[in-house]
């Protein structure tokens, strides 16, 4: 392979200007594909599998209901006691819901104050208004004609919220999270690379893989649901790895012309030896990503797929664009300044090597204290009542939360199946009981035409992310005993509380098996790179103390609190239930790309000379810096979108980016290096009888040292 890549990156080079125009041409041509259709992501998660769900699915038979149609909630409130049935304010409501009524896909529009929707002090009452399209189809356009009918009941002194399962906001592509990550990312290359030419490369190599492969994943938008969060994370994780992985072939290239003087032969060799590395290190996250189907939740294998293909497409950038760029501005990049003779240690290396038992020790206190919150982590989906305090989700969540209850944001339904008219009599106990039950505020049951199903809805007091609510769902799953035996009913629960817990155990079972596939594959790919038992043992099991002690940390600040105000969380709540995964299914990717960069320097060192501590000396000092520089780009990318207003990509962020901070600076560059000098040459010990059995990967670019 490095032979091939060494061909590959001189043709890049001495071809610069026909490459670069093949890559904007086959940009071109996904953009205007793209211009056909548009986008279409939704901002809601659709899951699937689950015992809850199937609840639901069967209350949409059975009452004629339709969940996949669009709907929209509009609150109505007024500042004067008993002032939203005042008639002047009745006269306008009436009309604007009129005006509604007529709009385009509009097929019907509850009136509040026929069907009681008021509050009882009478200054709140809301409406339902319904599409006959599907909540995908009810574009930004239709949101914005209901808004504008409702624009008169402002001037009137009615304050009108919405809420429902379209997308009430907008949703941004591109701005103010991924500009500041570029803009950090460029000041940590300018002060790498000493030049802002140099520093330019990798970012302006990433968006350009990064418009490629966002522009294919928007395009599938229009035939696979996506949720929105999908698009979100593969701009992360494209445009994070994509200047990490551009970082790698222009740095090894630095090293390379100070002995190389032709800049083309050096671009060859960079990309057949740091090239070999890159794309070991993107087939590892790639796996990793696409490993999130092992789940067997629809949304979370498209939000795998989306992110390996902006993987894909920032290795293949890192590949072609790089050599390109190079041989295009080689006399702007300047060759990296050699260490002095004799000047082998660092204050780094003097500390982790000259003291790797306290190096060590230290690494797993800190680590160790960060990863106590986990134990306390809770699971769950997040509502508009954690969206940002000026949406109008959010403010319709609040309304309606201070005057119908809180638990009226989340209501529960127990669906209860009447095989036998004569147990219908039953019925009425049942309604009873559950009435009476801790934490129900009231419940309130129907029948459905046949007369076999009834449908109770219960109302909690308590919100639908709280603890008290999920206790509920658990005695009326409780209760579905008593109601079999001794009523002959069968009682099944859905709403958002019981899809929360069945997702999350859902999550928990598959989490195990999904982390052992993607581990022990990394074990075994990592056990032929370096030919060591121990070298893959001790990345993996690093991981393990990186991860809990990043989920550990996003539980202090998003469940319990800590430092909400300076990440710009406005309401704390259960973390995320997809998160968990989705930081073992990146974060390992990653972890394993600076394990592979720092080890492939030690190993390659240790091949040549046998010496275990000069060995891990040199590739601290020649890989460390890359590594460092890597890591905090990756950080400032994934940090960037903390301010982003969306929840869900807010607690993305904040694990993936001190997951990273954590894995590379606490695990790659003291805890490995440490160990690998305690352990001394035992870290490269494989039975000889494997050795002989175990294919041979080169991604050190061993092929190329006649070059």
């Amino acid at each position: 392979m490095a032979k091939l890549l060494f061909r590959l990156g001189q043709t890049f080079a001495k071809h610069r200007w026909k490459t670069i125009f093949g890559w904007l041409i086959v940009l071109g041509i996904i953009l205007a594909t793209l211009g056909i259709d548009g986008i279409h992501f939704s901002d809601d998660i659709k899951m699937n599998g689950l015992k809850s769900l199937d609840t639901s699915e069967k209350i949409g038979q059975e009452f004629k209901q339709d969940s996949q149609k669009g709907n929209i909630r509009i609150v109505f409130q007024t500042k004067d006691k008993k002032g939203i049935v005042q008639p002047e304010n009745i006269a306008q409501i009436n009309q604007a819901l009129n005006n509604i009524s007529k709009q385009k896909h509009v097929v019907s529009t509850s009136n509040p104050y026929e069907s009681k929707t008021i509050s009882q002090d009478m200054t709140t009452a809301f409406a339902d208004l319904t599409y006959d399209v599907d909540y995908m189809q009810v574009n930004e356009k239709m949101v914005g004609d209901v808004k504008d009918a409702l624009k008169p009941l402002h001037k009137a002194g009615i304050q009108t919220e919405l809420t429902g399962n379209v997308m009430i906001s907008p949703m941004e592509i591109g701005g103010t999270s991924e500009a500041i990550g570029i803009i950090v990312a460029l000041i940590i290359l300018v002060v790498t690379f000493g030049s802002l030419i140099a520093a330019g490369l990798p970012i302006l190599s990433a968006l350009v893989s990064l418009g490629a492969s966002i522009g294919i994943v928007a395009i599938l938008s229009s035939f696979i649901d996506m949720p929105n969060v999908t698009l979100t994370l593969a701009v992360m994780i494209g445009l994070a790895v994509g200047i990490d992985y551009a970082l790698f072939i222009l740095f090894k290239y630095r090293q390379i012309i100070r002995t190389e003087k032709d800049p083309i032969k050096a671009v060859g060799l960079a990309t057949g030896t740091a090239g070999s590395a890159v794309i070991f290190a993107g087939i590892t996250v790639i796996i990793a990503v696409c490993g999130l189907s092992l789940v067997g939740i629809d949304f979370l294998a498209v939000m795998g797929f989306a992110s390996a293909i902006s993987v894909l497409f920032a290795v293949l950038s890192a590949l072609i664009l790089m050599p390109a760029f190079i041989g295009l501005l080689y006399k702007k990049i300047k060759p990296q300044k050699a260490k002095k003779v004799g000047k082998e240690d660092t204050l780094w290396t003097k500390f982790v090597i000259g003291k790797p038992l306290i190096a060590f020790l230290c690494s797993i206190i800190l680590l160790g204290g960060l990863s106590i919150p986990f134990a306390n982590m809770e699971l769950g989906i997040p509502d508009n009542g954690t969206k940002p305090a000026d949406s109008t989700e959010k403010k319709a969540y609040d309304i309606l939360s201070d005057k119908f209850g809180e638990g009226f944001n989340g209501p529960l339904a127990a669906l209860v199946h009447i095989e036998k008219p004569e147990d219908a009599a039953n019925l009425e106990t049942v309604v009873k009981h559950i009435s009476s039950m801790k934490n129900v505020a009231y419940a309130i049951p129907q029948l459905n035409e046949a007369k076999d199903y009834a449908l109770i809805s219960v109302i909690p007091k308590t919100g639908p992310t709280d603890v008290k609510t999920a206790d509920l769902v658990h005695d009326l799953r409780d209760y579905n005993k008593t109601t079999e035996s001794k009523y002959n009913l069968n009682l099944e629960v859905t709403g958002q509380s019981a899809i929360n817990i069945d997702m999350s155990q859902k999550l928990n079972d598959a989490i195990p098996v999904f982390a052992s596939v993607i581990v022990i594959l990394a074990f075994l790919l990592l056990m032929v790179v370096f030919r060591s038992l121990l070298i893959p043992l001790k990345a993996v099991l690093g991981f393990v103390l990186t991860l809990t002690a990043t989920l550990g940390f996003t539980t202090l600040i998003l469940q319990e609190g800590v430092l909400k105000d300076v990440f710009g969380i406005s309401e704390t709540g259960p973390i995320l239930a997809f998160l968990p995964v989705i930081t073992i299914g990146i974060l390992f990717g990653l972890a394993m790309d600076y394990e592979v960069f720092l080890m492939s320097r030690i190993h390659e060192e240790y091949t040549l000379s046998k010496d275990n501590v000069h060995s891990i000396k040199t590739g601290l000092r020649e890989s460390g810096p890359v590594i460092v520089a890597a890591a905090l780009i990756m950080f400032s990318v994934f940090i960037s979108f903390v301010f982003a207003p969306d929840s869900m990509i807010k607690s993305i962020g904040i694990a993936l980016g001190f997951g990273v901070l954590f894995d590379a600076f606490i695990v790659r560059l003291t805890i490995i290096p440490a160990l690998t000098k305690l352990f001394g040459k035992a870290s490269w010990y494989l039975p000889k009888w494997l050795d002989k059995i175990l294919p041979s990967l080169d991604i050190e670019g061993h092929d190329l040292k006649d070059k």
